[in-house]
């Protein structure tokens, strides 16, 4: 009888985690768990070490440009925002691996593919650029060029 009411209870533990689980996903869509306007700042950061752009600030003489340093911190910053389940996704959506309307996203320049600067995403939350815990409890993100769900 005692194994029986073991079994039941490690089944209804497996199905608690089970939904746990898909509940937690479903919560990284836009809108719920991820912004749409998110990463603007690590658009400015990707930028800059990627292609060499100048990003200037409101507020600041056009032209003069901001240090690396500030741009990474606003970006690492913007990215510990996001919940450590969704930061994966957010950088997908970010790449447009997952497309989403009116997000901000990478873009193309002159002498600067899409293609150098979604290989740098690929790294913000390792540990020489953002140190953040993701999904799996690890500081990258698995395959990058796939959604998660």
């Amino acid at each position: 009888m005692a194994s029986k009411s073991k079994c039941s209870l490690l089944l209804l533990a497996t199905v608690l985690v089970s939904v746990l689980a898909a509940a937690a996903a479903d919560s990284c869509f836009t809108g719920t768990g991820i912004p749409s306007s998110m990463l603007q700042r690590c658009r400015n950061y990707v930028e800059e070490q990627t292609c060499g752009v100048i990003v200037s600030h409101p507020g600041f003489l056009p032209g003069i440009r901001i240090e690396p340093y500030f741009l990474k911190d606003r970006c690492c910053w913007e990215l510990a925002n996001i919940s450590q389940n969704c930061r994966c996704e957010a950088l997908r959506y970010f790449m447009g691996t997952t497309p989403i309307p009116d997000a901000v996203s990478l873009k193309d320049h002159p002498g600067c593919p899409k293609d150098a600067q979604i290989n740098f995403v690929k790294i913000l939350v390792t540990p020489g650029q953002c140190n953040l815990m993701t999904i799996n409890n690890i500081r990258y993100c698995l395959n990058m060029d796939k959604s998660q769900y």
